[in-house]
């Protein structure tokens, strides 16, 4: 095998990470990021890769620098349908990175193409170029993993690059005509600027998408700040509430025990029973200021369960919470708010209403699950809440306000209605 062959098989390796990093950074939609098992499909194609190299077959090539795709998506995604659509763009990305650039090149030089693509031509200047674009990316990737930046395009950005895309096509195209009909010098001034032109459009809508992911992740994050010391204020005022309280209760609790004293001495044990019973009864007495371990979750919880009490709602926590320490207590706030919230207002019209949170430790993974009774069921729709109602707005507005508090510990949540109990169920993988 000859240096240039060994330089395009890397080069198709190098191809496969592209639009694997393209279609992870930008396309894809519900994948886990779960490093071991993305890192098993890549060495599973790496040694795909060395085989087709030395057969040498042009169609086991192109499986494999595209398969990669939908085997990720296959074992490492939620929404797969959708994300097999996104394998269009993802390569189209990659088309106008990679390919377009190697187009050039002969159009600005005047060469012919099988003078370049040989030994000495664009065999080693595509590998260079290929290189920088699978370490740009890889970079890209460990920083947007790092800083918790979603750069997932929405479905205008995605038009929108298609949109440049079929422009940098156009720009290609004229740049072949133009140099068959203008004298050398110009045509030169015309690729040039055709050249920096695409380039700076290009650069500005990537620089685009990496500030305002930026820039509403931080709004996010000072959102959920603001509202975690608003619980806090609030779970003080509650606390000062409970003292008060407390302190009646102990200067109550003295006259209640003489009472029971002097039941005791004169025999009454039917009366003092009853009465105990009725003690029992308080609901400060009754009131559990440590409920899951996690200060973040017991401030949010007590204060819901003090409005839930007050309208009738039972509300309810089992399980394991000690793991919710790997959860910064603003996200936890924010997790709990909204998704109590959410059970709140969709359990307040149904029969004996209840909330129940669960939170259990897995073997590889942590599930936090919040269900309640629904005065009717509703319809779920891939993954979210399908309604007739005039709020649609507002309903299951908590579910979205975690959606990007989830991702960014690389978790996915599940909604489920059955029998008239809604549930949400959330994961979040150990590291």
């Amino acid at each position: 095998m000859t240096v240039a062959n060994i330089l395009v098989s890397i080069s198709n390796v190098m191809a496969s990470l592209i639009i694997l990093f393209y279609y992870l950074l930008f396309f894809v939609k519900g994948c886990t990021h779960h490093i071991r098992r993305l890192l098993s499909i890549i060495v599973v194609f790496l040694v795909i890769h060395v085989i087709t190299s030395i057969i040498d077959v042009d169609p086991l090539v192109t499986i494999s620098v595209l398969g990669i795709l939908p085997v990720v998506d296959i074992f490492c995604c939620s929404n797969r349908i959708y994300n097999l659509f996104m394998i269009v763009p993802a390569f189209l990305f990659y088309a106008l990175t990679a390919i377009f650039p190697m187009f050039l090149i002969p159009l600005i030089t005047r060469n012919s193409f099988d003078e370049l693509y040989g030994v000495s031509s664009l065999t080693l200047p595509g590998f260079i170029w290929d290189l920088c674009l699978t370490v740009l990316l890889i970079g890209t990737y460990a920083l947007c993993r790092r800083r918790k930046i979603d750069l997932r395009l929405k479905f205008l950005e995605v038009a929108g690059f298609l949109a440049f895309f079929i422009f940098a096509l156009f720009m290609l195209l004229s740049m072949g005509v133009y140099n068959n009909t203008l004298e050398y010098e110009l045509s030169m001034v015309f690729d040039l600027f055709a050249m920096f032109f695409m380039l700076a459009i290009f650069l500005a809508y990537w620089s685009y998408l990496i500030i305002a992911r930026d820039r509403a992740n931080k709004k996010r994050d000072a959102d959920h700040a603001q509202n975690f010391l608003a619980m806090q204020i609030e779970s003080l005022g509650l606390e000062e509430t409970n003292r008060q309280e407390i302190k009646i209760l102990k200067h109550d609790l003295r006259n209640h025990l003489q009472v029971i004293q002097e039941m005791c001495n004169t025999k009454q044990y039917a009366q003092m029973e009853s009465y105990i019973s009725e003690l029992s009864g308080n609901p400060m007495l009754s009131k559990s200021f440590r409920i899951t371990g996690n200060p973040a979750a017991d401030t949010v919880i007590s204060i819901k369960k003090s409005y839930a009490d007050s309208v009738g709602i039972r509300l309810t926590c089992e399980g394991s919470f000690a793991w919710l320490s790997n959860l910064s207590p603003i996200d936890v706030c924010a997790i709990f708010s909204n998704l109590l919230d959410n059970a709140l207002e969709g359990s307040k019209d149904a029969e004996d209403p209840y909330i129940t949170v669960c939170g259990k430790d897995h073997e590889h993974f942590y599930t936090l699950i919040f269900s309640n009774n629904v005065p009717e069921n509703i319809n779920i729709k891939n993954n979210s809440i399908k309604t007739s109602k005039k709020d649609k707005k507002h309903h299951g507005l908590g579910l979205s306000s975690i959606h990007s508090v989830i991702r960014k510990y690389n978790g996915s949540y599940t909604l489920k209605c059955k029998d008239l109990v809604f549930c949400v169920q959330t994961v979040f993988p150990k590291k």
